[in-house]
């Protein structure tokens, strides 16, 4: 070999193993995290929904009108200043949405009217007296707001609540007061929360849990000389699944 092709030879061999041993000394570059997997919520839908629910509506009196008009009668000098009606019963309604989606962070809006069986009754003054709250339908406008993983959606969910009402004051036996209906929608707030699943591109089944409180409304009455109101509020929880066509 001559001279020169030895020269040659020499010079890359230093150079390759002078690499390798600047390379050898290079930090690792860290493993970048896994991203997490989701599905792509953003679009509208239409769904059903069915439930359970419990009811809890108290009849408040006025502390400075009549002992003799209170709730239910002379029952507020005897049973206490409050009467409280409970009841629970199925429900069923419909809902309709649309949900935008950044990454794996889904958030959107939802409107639903649900019908409830909602009944219940409150008895004192030995049977002569009663306070009755019947809550005919609910109805919300909420915010929602969640975390994709894959097929699955975890969401909170809160806004604005309505419910169709009616309040009976039976204010004794006697005659001197009358048996009065106290009937409106009222409004108030709701929240709670979820999951969704995704079964295919359309369909998608949940499950989730909400907290009504239709506020208060007060309710006076005038008659034989008595002149009374009364102070109501209503509360529901209500747990229940539906099912959603999604486009």
């Amino acid at each position: 070999m001559t001279n020169w092709k030895k020269t040659l030879l020499a010079t890359a061999s230093g150079l390759v193993l002078a690499g390798a041993a600047q390379a050898a000394d290079l930090p690792l570059k860290g493993v970048a995290p896994a991203a997490i997997p989701y599905s792509n919520w953003t679009g509208g839908y239409i769904g059903a929904h069915v439930g359970f629910g419990s009811q809890q509506s108290t009849c408040r009196p006025d502390f400075n009108a009549d002992a003799g008009g209170a709730c239910a009668s002379y029952a507020y000098a005897y049973y206490g200043n409050t009467w409280t009606a409970h009841d629970s019963s199925a429900m069923a309604g419909v809902e309709i949405g649309y949900d935008w989606q950044h990454r794996s962070f889904v958030y959107g809006l939802a409107a639903d009217w649900t019908w409830t069986g909602l009944k219940g009754r409150s008895v004192g003054c030995s049977g002569s007296c009663s306070y009755e709250a019947k809550i005919n339908w609910l109805a919300s406008f909420r915010g929602r707001a969640g975390l994709a993983v894959e097929d699955t959606l975890i969401y909170m969910t809160a806004g604005l609540a309505l419910g169709g009402v009616k309040d009976r004051v039976f204010a004794g036996s006697t005659g001197s007061l009358p048996d009065t209906t106290f009937k409106e929608t009222m409004v108030g707030w709701v929240g709670g929360g979820g999951v969704e699943h995704k079964l295919n591109r359309n369909w998608s089944v949940k499950a989730e849990y909400l907290h009504y409180d239709l506020g208060k409304k007060t309710g006076a009455v005038g008659a034989n000389g008595y002149s009374y109101t009364h102070e109501f509020n209503h509360v529901v929880d209500a747990v229940r699944v539906g099912a959603n066509y999604r486009w």
